[in-house]
C-alpha cells in the first residue's frame, strides 16, 4: 500500500501547520505576507510572515488588509518533496465558493506535478473554510491514522464534505464587508448593531443564517445553543468539533465551553479554542467565533 499525506491551505485553518500552504495577506502598502507560515522558494524568500495577532491588531486599528490565494509555486514547493519520496498527496483546498483561486491554483499545481510524477496528487474542493475546514482536516487525518488507502480516503472525504457544518458568530460585519465576502443582506445592517450568524451553504458560499440584536455575549450563547442543544446534539459526530476565535472582549468563552461539556457528548479534547489564522483575523472583527461540526 502506498503512503499518503494530507496537505491543505490556511483557509482551512488546520490545527497543524506542517503540511499547510499559506495564503497571502496584503497590507495597505501592497506589501505581501505569508499567512502564519513561511514557504521557501527562490522568488519568495523575501516574503515575511504575518501572525494572526498582528493581522487582527492592524485591521482593528483601521488598516485595510486583503488576501490572495497561494501561488502555484507555493503548492509545488510544499508537495514536491513528498512525491520524490514516493508518497501520494491529498490536498484539501479552501472551498471554491469562497476562494475559487485556491482551488484553481492547487489544481494547476497538481496537474503540473502529475505530469512529472504520475497521478499522485489529488485535490479536493472542501466547499468549506475556517472552522469547517478544521473538522474536515481532522477527519482526513483520522482516516490516515487508521491506515486507509489513498483511494478510500478520497472517497470518504468526497462523501463527508456535504455533511460539514461551518458557522460563524459575527459581532460586527465591517471586516467581512471590507473583505468583499459579506453577504449583501449583511451590509445594510452594519449600522444597526446587529449580530449575525453566517454559515457556509452546500455550494460553499457564505450566507446569513440568522440575525440577532442585543448584547454580544448573550446573543452568542443563544447562537451556540441553537446550533447544539440536548434535542439535536446526537445528529453530530461526537469526535469532531472545532471552536475558533479572534480576540475576545465581550464573549466569555469559558461559559460556552462549560455548556458544551455539560452536554456530555463531545470528545472533551476538542472543546478547546484556537485562533483563526491571519486570513480571517485580517477582518479585524473581535468577538468572532467559528464552530465546525460533522453531521452523521
Amino acid at each position: 500500500m502506498s503512503k499518503t499525506v494530507i496537505t491543505t491551505d490556511s483557509g482551512c485553518n488546520p490545527r497543524n501547520m506542517d503540511n499547510m500552504v499559506p495564503c497571502i495577506v496584503i497590507d495597505s502598502n501592497e506589501i505581501n505576507y505569508y499567512d502564519m507560515k513561511k514557504i521557501s522558494t527562490n522568488e519568495k524568500d523575501t516574503i515575511e510572515v504575518i501572525t494572526n495577532e498582528e493581522a487582527f491588531l492592524r485591521a482593528s486599528q483601521g488598516e485595510k488588509l486583503h488576501t490572495s490565494s497561494p501561488t502555484i509555486n507555493d503548492y509545488i514547493t510544499l508537495i514536491t518533496p513528498y512525491l520524490e519520496n514516493d508518497i501520494d498527496v491529498i490536498h484539501l483546498s479552501m472551498g471554491s465558493g469562497i476562494s475559487a483561486g485556491s482551488v484553481n491554483s492547487s489544481q494547476m499545481a497538481a496537474n503540473t506535478l502529475n505530469e512529472k510524477y504520475g497521478n499522485r496528487v489529488y485535490v479536493i474542493d472542501t466547499l468549506t473554510a475556517g472552522s469547517g475546514g478544521t473538522v474536515i482536516v481532522d477527519y482526513a487525518e483520522d482516516l490516515l491514522k487508521k491506515g486507509q488507502s489513498t483511494k478510500k480516503i478520497i472517497e470518504e472525504l468526497q462523501k463527508i464534505k456535504s455533511k460539514i457544518l461551518s458557522s460563524y458568530y459575527i459581532s460586527k460585519v465591517e471586516g467581512f464587508i471590507s473583505s468583499g465576502r459579506a453577504p449583501k443582506e449583511a451590509i445594510l445592517s452594519d449600522k444597526l448593531s446587529l449580530r449575525y450568524r453566517i454559515d457556509v451553504n452546500d455550494k460553499g458560499k457564505l450566507f446569513p443564517k440568522g440575525v440577532m440584536h442585543g448584547g454580544v455575549h448573550k446573543q452568542f450563547m443563544k447562537y451556540l445553543k441553537k446550533i447544539v442543544n440536548p434535542s439535536n446534539v446526537e445528529q453530530y459526530n461526537p469526535n469532531y468539533l472545532a471552536l475558533l476565535i479572534t480576540k475576545l472582549n465581550k464573549i466569555e468563552l469559558e461559559e460556552a465551553k462549560d455548556y458544551l461539556k455539560s452536554l456530555d457528548y463531545f470528545n472533551e479534547k476538542n472543546i478547546n479554542e484556537f485562533m483563526f489564522y491571519s486570513a480571517i483575523a485580517s477582518y479585524g472583527v473581535e468577538d468572532q467565533v467559528g464552530i465546525g461540526l460533522i453531521k452523521k
